[in-house]
């Protein structure tokens, strides 16, 4: 959707952290599509390398994330997060260039 901001986050799990860092990274998903301003937001989980995670997040506009990043959600995600990743997650934000290409 044109106008829209994405957020891509990802984490990598500490070896034996794999099934906690999903469970967390989807309680994340599920707090991010109650904030306003979000349009939805997928988790995925690395193949092979099961426990490498991605979590995309699209929001109306900046605001919105930063609003959701703020929040007391977040705050608890950032509190759990350290002990389950072997370093600290990395997120880029991006705005969309063009309207999505596809086959045929």
């Amino acid at each position: 959707m044109a106008g829209t901001f994405r957020t891509i986050t990802k984490a990598i799990a500490k070896p034996g952290k794999e099934e906690a860092l999903k469970a967390l990274m989807a309680d994340v998903a599920q707090l991010a599509c109650q904030e306003e301003g979000c349009l939805g937001y997928e988790l995925w989980q690395g193949h092979p390398n099961q426990g490498e995670f991605v979590g995309i997040g699209e929001w109306t506009d900046e605001a919105a994330f930063y609003r959701y990043e703020k929040s007391n959600s977040m705050d608890e995600f950032m509190r759990e997060i350290p002990g389950l990743v072997s370093h600290p997650p990395d997120t880029q934000w991006y705005k969309v260039a063009c309207n999505p290409v596809r086959p045929g």
